[in-house]
């Protein structure tokens, strides 16, 4: 036998190794005996539906990777703040975490469309969450980012220390709370002054006369018992934001083909079962709302179509703003547009 024969053989079998462990892929980083463990940031407390709706995901990921996927919880503000959502997740300090695009459409303005008052129709919530999440994903990869899904966030509140804000002319004078850029720019359009203070802070302005009121939703309202100091609370039966379930994208990446499809799976699953409890539980928080008190208004037909009028009107503006992204989400959005 030759030596370059020899040579020949001894590069082949590299070859072969090599074309080996990269067919492998992720799968040797991580195993039942030594798991990929998560690192989940959650704002909202654990009894809250966005937490209990995460929870249930990683019951099932974790049951059917037989472990190879843990979990690993963090409430509060322990690891990062709500508005970190996407860099906090993105840069790894967390690797699984949830929050409103509200908070992060200064950065990435191409989120703009969902910040919209009744951007959405609130019945035809999973369809439209169907129909956003591959342009989504394309987005929020280049951010480093990949989102597992959308969670359901229900009507949008607004509340006040001492009116119910029935019509968009009832905002005059008022000092409101609100998440971002639209919010504020309807505010301003009605005569209000936006501020912007994270949700923890609310209950002790609305107690020292910092601010009048704010816009949030009904789960957030409730756990901070904001009705006991803005006890004057509209539902206005359209949407507002929406909630993104978010994963650090190089975790997601170093997932096997069969763990992601685990994921994939467990999401489908998950959503049907979170939004009928999300409506279960926001039925069961407004009752108890009123029973400590708080007064709820339901909006109209006609003054709900008050407030959608205002806000369909920043459409051309909100297009031109969100740039050619923006405008992909725009009209994937139009059939599902509150009326």
């Amino acid at each position: 036998m030759t030596k370059r024969f020899v040579n020949f053989n001894l590069y082949l079998a590299i070859c072969i190794c090599l074309i080996s462990l990269g067919l492998a892929g992720p799968a040797a980083a991580y195993d039942e005996k030594n798991p990929m463990v998560l690192k989940v940031a959650i704002d909202n407390p654990k009894a809250d539906m966005k937490s209990q709706t995460i929870y249930k995901l990683a019951e099932l990921v974790g049951e059917r990777t037989k472990g190879r996927v843990e979990f690993k919880f963090f409430h509060g503000a322990s690891l990062i703040k709500k508005p970190q959502f996407v860099d906090g997740v993105a840069r790894g300090i967390a690797d699984i975490s949830t929050g409103p695009i509200s908070f992060v459409t200064g950065k990435i303005p191409d989120l703009s469309p969902f910040e919209v008052y009744g951007a959405y129709r609130l019945d035809k919530f999973l369809e439209m969450s169907k129909a956003v999440s591959p342009l989504l994903a394309e987005l929020f990869a280049k951010h480093g980012i990949h989102p597992l899904f959308i969670q359901y966030s229900g009507s949008v509140v607004f509340a006040d220390k001492t009116k119910f804000l029935k019509t968009p002319a009832d905002w005059a004078g008022q000092k409101m709370r609100l998440a971002g850029r639209w919010q504020s720019t309807l505010a301003k359009n009605w005569g209000a002054s936006p501020v912007f203070m994270a949700p923890g802070d609310l209950y002790v302005a609305l107690q020292r006369g910092v601010i009048d009121g704010y816009m949030l939703i009904w789960d957030i309202v409730y756990g901070l018992k904001l009705q006991e100091v803005a006890p004057f609370i509209i539902d206005s039966g359209f949407s507002n934001n929406i909630e993104v379930v978010t994963m650090n994208l190089k975790k997601w990446e170093e997932l096997t083909d069969e763990d992601k499809k685990i994921f994939r799976d467990a999401v489908e699953e998950i959503l049907p079962w979170t939004y009928e409890a999300t409506l279960k539980y926001y039925a069961e928080i407004q009752q108890k709302i009123i029973d400590q008190g708080g007064k709820i208004y339901k909006l109209t037909p006609e003054e709900k179509t008050l407030y959608l009028k205002d806000s369909h009107a920043l459409l051309p503006e909100v297009r031109k703003a969100s740039g050619e992204m923006g405008g992909k989400f725009l009209d994937i959005l139009e059939p599902f547009r509150d009326q």
